[in-house]
């Protein structure tokens, strides 16, 4: 593989003609199949076939995987353009294996609410290790404010992905609640039905673990959130379920805000399996001041 700036002039099938790779793959691989205009200083992704397969009559993507040793999803990562879907046609070129040694192995969740675009979700999922359903919410009692989740959760496992349950404290209004927050974190009977529903819940849907995402908690209750964590850690840990906390981005221990003082980063990542740092806080679509 090699990055390829594009200079004065190129397009996309120059491009593809200097370093012999089919226009097809060129544009599958940046995101241009439908707008294949390019930007001077515009980075593409060139990749290099090593081995290739021609389907045959009768043929379908589960046999074409066996005769090759390898996984099916392994075979839909390796070629983009079937879109995770298992429609084939004789003739069609399918790459088995490119050129070049993976350099270590990357974990890649993503979240989506239940309305997203199936055919988006399915084109997606091979390329995650988790995808998480977003999100559940509760009420002051600790009940779980339901999600109509069961289709996201059987495409993720059908593609690979493990599935991950996501609560936080975002409200009907689309606020995270500090108050909402307050009570779950120190109010034991409250906490005690909190947990419990969790864990129903990851059992009854089968989900393979936990995202907690509490946003602009009061800084007073950062040891108690902390505490929370912790006591979820111990519980489902024992289930097979990991726990995994949301951070905010934070340049120093002590910054100010309301979004950043409860999130204590020493007690919650010895409190947890690990941590998700959500940098998008500071730079996303229409927002370009920070990293992205």
């Amino acid at each position: 593989m090699v990055i390829h700036v594009v200079r004065p002039g190129e397009s996309l099938s120059s491009v593809a003609r200097e370093y012999g790779v089919p226009l097809s793959q060129l544009a599958v691989d940046n995101g241009l199949q439908n707008d294949p205009r390019l930007v001077v200083g515009q980075a593409l992704v060139v990749q290099f076939p090593q081995q290739v397969h021609t389907v045959q009559p009768g043929e379908s993507l589960s046999s074409i995987a066996r005769q090759y040793g390898m996984s099916l999803r392994q075979l839909y990562r390796n070629n983009p353009i079937l879109g995770g879907g298992p429609v084939l046609y004789p003739g069609q070129t399918l790459v088995i294996s490119y050129e070049g040694a993976t350099e270590g192995v990357l974990s890649v969740n993503g979240y989506a609410y239940p309305f997203i675009d199936k055919d988006l979700l399915q084109s997606t999922v091979p390329y995650l290790t988790f995808l998480t359903p977003f999100t559940y919410g509760f009420t002051p009692d600790g009940t779980l404010v339901d999600r109509d989740d069961g289709v996201l959760i059987a495409m993720a496992k059908a593609g690979g992905a493990a599935p991950l349950m996501h609560l936080s404290t975002l409200t009907g209004e689309g606020g995270f609640s500090n108050e909402l927050a307050h009570i779950a974190l120190t109010d034991r009977t409250v906490q005690d039905a909190l947990i419990s529903n969790l864990r129903r819940t990851l059992e009854e849907k089968g989900y393979r673990g936990l995202d907690v995402d509490f946003e602009y908690v009061f800084p007073e209750d950062a040891s108690a959130y902390a505490a929370f964590l912790g006591r979820l850690t111990a519980l489902l840990n024992p289930l097979g379920y990991p726990v995994i906390a949301a951070l905010a981005p934070k340049t120093s221990a002590d910054q100010p805000g309301l979004l950043y003082e409860a999130h204590n980063y020493r007690a919650i990542a010895e409190a947890v399996n690990e941590v998700l740092l959500m940098t998008y806080e500071w730079g996303y679509t229409y927002h370009h001041t920070g990293p992205r």
